[in-house]
Order: structure tokens, then sequence, then C-alpha cells
């Protein structure tokens, strides 16, 4: 038997049935015949694989569309961090992060990658919502809410890794946040604490060009060849950003076998510039995808992340054959799962059950004659009308099997006044 049986599946043209048990795609064929817990039907509807949500700061969906119009270092030094100090707690984050969570779901996204505080809160919400995620505390030279030194940072850090790294729906994460807010010592002892548990390391890098060349005028290099030389680069480094790397830091980037995370919608918000990301992609780096916060996006929605990126490729290239169809849905698919070696991204037996159905029958839709096209290009997330992970179904047409969204909309409301007093 069965757990759950998608039927009139229409992959690459062809209706097939899918087959699904403990999490796993365990048939994929024309007629499955075998009984089931649950069916769907997903005839007429496109089906495709869940997103992987590469960078966010789950819990500052709080504080989406405070601080409009400001370059990156003005937003953060005069908006974002003078709120977090006044109002992050265990609290905040725990709203915030269902927050986020609920609208991921929604938005077909089943893993996401964070960096934030009081990860233990978050830690909770994903396990009871059904999803996956890496988490990880922000490490800082400076004083933060949950910790006053670098050291008591590097500690809490230490501390979240032990507790969670046999969990099955977390993965712990080290998350220096950038060269320019941790000092080189610091950065030594986040290698430490990644050998010490064969660790991941996500981080901000390469931003802004005034970074960058901030960077280059205390160092004498620039920040991919910074990270390397102090050895903080392995396969295991997530490198979020990557918006103004030179030739040397790509083929480093390639050499290393890190992942740069490409965030366009924030970048382009913040100003801070578009990575040249089909110039990666072809110099062998693998490239996945994040939304960054809703506080420097504004919304979670991977399909809107995808096609920004897609079209600004083209259209900073000059060259429509840049990033292709098939290129950038497994960059906003595939290549984030990949990058944490989970065999999810793509709809085939043997892979985690990670899947959302779209129904595109609505006038603004209609023709559709490529439906992976539709997907890139013209759909967007309020279509998707149901997202399984691991087999699991979390939301189908309308309803959130794993959430109160009554109580979570209460409690966005009250955080929204508590913070719109302070502004």
């Amino acid at each position: 038997m069965f757990d759950l049986i998608i039927k009139n599946a229409d992959l690459d043209g062809k209706l097939t049935g899918i087959g699904i048990k403990d999490g796993i795609i365990k048939a994929i064929r024309p007629h499955i015949e075998e009984p089931s817990k649950d069916t769907i039907d997903a005839k007429d509807k496109i089906i495709t694989s869940a997103f992987a949500n590469m960078h966010t700061h789950a819990a500052m969906s709080l504080l989406k569309g405070i601080g409009q119009d400001l370059p990156l270092m003005d937003w953060l030094q005069k908006v974002i961090w003078p709120l977090e100090s006044k109002f992050v707690s265990k609290e905040f984050v725990k709203a915030g992060t269902e927050l986020a969570i609920a609208k991921m779901i929604r938005e077909g996204t089943t893993f996401f990658l964070d960096m934030y505080f009081f990860e233990e809160e978050m830690a909770s919400i994903v396990e009871q919502a059904g999803i996956r995620a890496g988490l990880g505390f922000g490490i800082l030279d400076f004083p933060t809410k949950v910790a006053s030194t670098p050291d008591e940072h590097i500690d809490r850090a230490k501390h979240f890794m032990h507790n969670f790294k046999d969990n099955k729906s977390i993965i712990p994460v080290i998350c220096p946040h950038s060269p320019y807010t941790c000092s080189k010592s610091t950065l030594k002892k986040v290698i430490n604490l990644r050998d010490e548990y064969n660790a991941y390391i996500h981080m901000h890098i390469s931003e802004t060009k005034k970074e960058v060349e901030n960077l280059y005028l205390e160092h004498g290099k620039y920040p991919i060849e910074y990270l390397n030389d102090i050895g903080l680069l392995n396969e295991r480094f997530i490198g979020a950003h990557g918006v103004h790397l030179n030739d040397e830091e790509i083929a480093i980037a390639k050499e290393k076998s890190i992942t740069i995370v490409h965030c366009p919608d924030s970048n382009l918000k913040l100003g801070s510039g578009i990575a040249p990301i089909w110039k990666y992609v072809k110099s062998g780096v693998r490239i996945a995808l994040g939304t960054d916060s809703e506080a420097s996006n504004d919304n979670l929605s991977m399909m809107e992340e995808m096609s920004i990126m897609a079209k600004l490729q083209k259209g900073y290239l000059q060259d429509p054959t840049a990033m292709p169809i098939n290129k950038a849905i497994k960059i906003a698919t595939k290549n984030g799962f990949e990058a944490f070696n989970i065999k999810a991204g793509e709809i085939k037996e043997g892979f985690d059950a990670d899947i959302i159905i779209i129904n595109p029958n609505d006038i603004t839709n209609i023709p559709i004659y490529n439906k992976k096209a539709s997907i890139l290009y013209s759909l967007n997330s309020s279509y998707i009308e149901t997202t399984i992970a691991r087999g699991k179904v979390l939301y189908h047409k309308g309803e959130f099997k794993t959430l109160d969204i009554e109580k979570i909309i209460y409690n966005t409301k009250h955080w929204q006044d508590k913070i719109s007093n302070a502004l």
C-alpha cells in the first residue's frame, strides 16, 4: 500500500501515476493499481519539484516593508539593527518564523536555509510544519540579543550543532555573518567548529561593491580569495549573494566546489547590483537561489525569484539564450537540495517526494503550450494548489494541514502593532 498516489500527473507530456511510500517516490508508471491511503488527482494541473530557498532570515518577516529606498548599510545600521535590538526575542523569532514558514509552504518551498538568532525556537516550528531547514545562529564580532562576544556566539552555535546533529528535519549550520562583521580570529574559530562537526557554513559574501573594496583595503585580498586563504572554503560552504566576484574568485569558487546563492530581488531593491550568475554557471560554479528576508525582498516567492533571475541574465547580457528554462528551474529546485546532499528536487523514483501541484486553469494563464515556460515566465505562486514535503501533504486547496493559520495571523497583527508604535 502506498501512502499517497498522485494520478494523472503530466511528466514531460506523458500522463502517469506517482506512488509515494515513507516519504519517497517509489513508483512512476502509467497505471498504479495498488491501494493508497490518500490520492490526489493532478489532471489538467502542472506538477513539478518543490523549491529550496537557500538564503533566508525567516523571522524578519515581521519587519516586511520597513526601511524603503535605502542602500544596504544604511538600511541595516539605521533601520534594521536598531529595530532588532529593541524587539528580537524568543517570542519575536517564533512568531516571525511561523509566518515565514506558512508563506513558504503556501508558495511551494519545502527546504530553506536560515541565519538568525534563537534558532531553537525556529527548529520546533520547522518540525511541526513538516518541512526541512538548515538553521544556524548568526556569529558576529559585536554584541547581539543572544551573545556579547564572538566566543559566546560560537558557543551558542556549538551548543545548537550538538543538539541537532542527528535531527531528521534540521541541518545545523554555522553562520558567520560576513567577512566585514567577523575578524580573522573569529573565522579561525569557525573553521575549528566546522571541522569538529563536518558542518556546513552559511555566510554573506560580496553583496555590495563597497564591502568588497573595504575588505581589499584592509587585507589586500578580495572576499573569496581572503576566505580561501583562511581555509574557510570547501564543498560545504554556502555563500549568499556573490554579486561582485572577479575571475580569480570565480575560479576559486569552482575549484573549492562552493555554492553561491543568488538573491536577485533583494539585490535589486537594495541597489547592490546584478550578479553575473550566467557567467558563474558557465564557469562551473554551483548556483542556488534564495529570497533573502522579507524585510529586504518583501516576499518569499521562489517562483518570482526564479523568473527575475532568468530575465535579468538575458537583459543584463543582451542574450536571450542565457539562463534557459531547464537550468533556471534546476537552480531553484535541485541545486539547493543537492548542496546539502538531499536527494530531492526532481520527480524521480528514489527521490524524496517534495512536490508541488499548480492549477493554471485561470483566464490569466491560458493558452499554455509549454508548461515549464509557464512556471518560469507567467505563473505565480498564488496558483500553487498543493505542497507536499517528504510525501506529506502540507497544503491543499486553501487548507494548511500542519499550521494554525488564524493564530499566525493574530500573532502577526500583534507584532505589527508593537513595531508600528516604535517607527
